[in-house]
């Protein structure tokens, strides 16, 4: 009964915090003058900026799998994309605390020990950052 209790409050509690804060965010705005913004907003760029944003993160997860591959791990592609978008949620609320939650997700559904998920997670920003190094 406990094990049903807790999976219970994993699946209502998260549902609930994002209700209370959409609620929250949402109150300082009419109704009319939202639906006045959906009504003006240019769907063109928002349509390309949900294919190229989508893009940049399939791309992160697939690369993520041959980061991994050499050391004898073969990621699933649906686990490496839920691993990489759980990483930008997470940074919206703890800024860093998504790598963490990147390397713990793997762990946990694929079985990569924690030290070498986030190896390669800090070696990919490393690689990421160097190219930009001499210009700080």
């Amino acid at each position: 009964m406990n094990t049903k209790i807790s999976k219970t409050l994993k699946i209502v509690l998260p549902l609930l915090l994002g209700v209370v804060l959409v609620w929250y965010s949402l109150s300082e705005i009419s109704i009319s003058q939202l639906l006045q913004y959906f009504k003006d907003a240019n769907y063109i760029y928002i349509g390309l900026g949900l294919f190229f944003g989508l893009l940049s993160h399939l791309s992160r997860a697939y690369r993520w799998q041959f980061m991994i591959e050499p050391m004898g791990y073969k990621l699933r592609l649906p686990n490496s994309i839920m691993a990489v978008f759980a990483t930008y949620l997470v940074n919206y609320t703890i800024p860093r605390a998504g790598e963490i939650t990147r390397a713990t997700i793997i762990t946990n559904y694929e079985g990569v020990p924690f030290e070498k998920g986030f190896g390669t997670i800090a070696v990919s920003y490393t690689h990421l950052t160097l190219p930009t190094t001499p210009y700080v």
